[in-house]
């Protein structure tokens, strides 16, 4: 079935800007003592200007060295989620939480890959542990939203929002979610000036745009969204998209099959 996905930004901004920590920040050094190499934190400073696919690679060898190292733990986990990997990240995250349960960078991910799993009812708490000891977090309150928003919460999932805005008021990622939060719930028209005022931002992600094109046409408005649509997709993918959003229209019960999450 032909889907198009609603981006919830706040699960992508926080991958690049993880909470400060809280824990332990172990490194395992049994495998020097062995003869294994030591770490070499020059190679973990340049990884991260690799593609996804060569960054997982790379934390898959660190972890597989050093399984006691928190952050070849905490990033291999973080690059299975951006590569498209979520359950196995949930799974490097909760075992790697077995031994520093009170790190909230591990939490936070942890958290992350969870709502990337589909599952935000166990992002919840690692994510409201972290807001908690970090009342100016604005990132952990934006990603709180979409999990409340997978979850139909939305009034909850907005409180969230409005409380990263008051942190970092005029973001566009968060303006953004909050538009995706009243599509969600079928209501495009609120939506609009949210997505309007995120796009017209300065550094407003293209989701934001592509976001804003879905809620003009669910209002009918269908000629408008395409030339939105057209600014970053090639006429026929944006027409394709724009006559999937009409048959939306028939069943506004539907809206859900756009998709929760980015």
């Amino acid at each position: 079935m032909h889907r198009l996905p609603l981006a919830l930004l706040a699960v992508s901004a926080l991958a690049a800007c993880a909470t400060s920590g809280g824990g332990e920040q172990a490194v395992d050094t049994t495998g020097a003592l062995q003869g294994v190499r030591p770490v070499d934190r020059e190679a973990r400073e340049r990884i991260v200007r690799e593609d996804m696919l060569t960054q997982m690679a790379f934390w898959a060898g660190e972890y597989q060295t050093f399984p006691n190292d928190l952050e070849a733990a905490q990033r291999f986990s973080e690059s299975l989620r951006k590569g498209g990997r979520a359950d196995r990240a949930v799974q490097i995250a909760g075992e790697a939480l077995g031994r520093f349960p009170d790190d909230r960078q591990l939490l936070t991910t942890y958290g992350l890959a969870q709502i990337a799993s589909s599952r935000p009812h166990e992002a919840l708490r690692p994510l409201a542990v972290v807001a908690a000891a970090e009342p100016e977090n604005w990132r952990v309150r934006s990603a709180l939203g979409a999990a409340l928003d997978q979850l139909g919460r939305f009034p909850e999932a907005r409180r969230a929002y409005q409380e990263a805005l008051a942190l970092q008021p005029n973001d566009p990622r968060i303006l953004t979610n909050m538009g995706v939060s009243h599509i969600m719930a079928g209501e495009p028209a609120e939506a609009e000036p949210l997505l309007r005022q995120a796009a017209e931002l300065p550094n407003a992600p293209p989701e934001a745009r592509a976001n804003l094109a879905i809620a003009i046409a669910l209002q009918g408005r269908f000629d408008e969204a395409e030339q939105i649509e057209r600014i970053d997709l090639p006429p026929a993918q944006a027409a394709q998209n724009i006559e999937y959003l009409r048959g939306l229209l028939s069943d506004p019960r539907r809206w859900g099959d756009l998709g929760r999450a980015g």
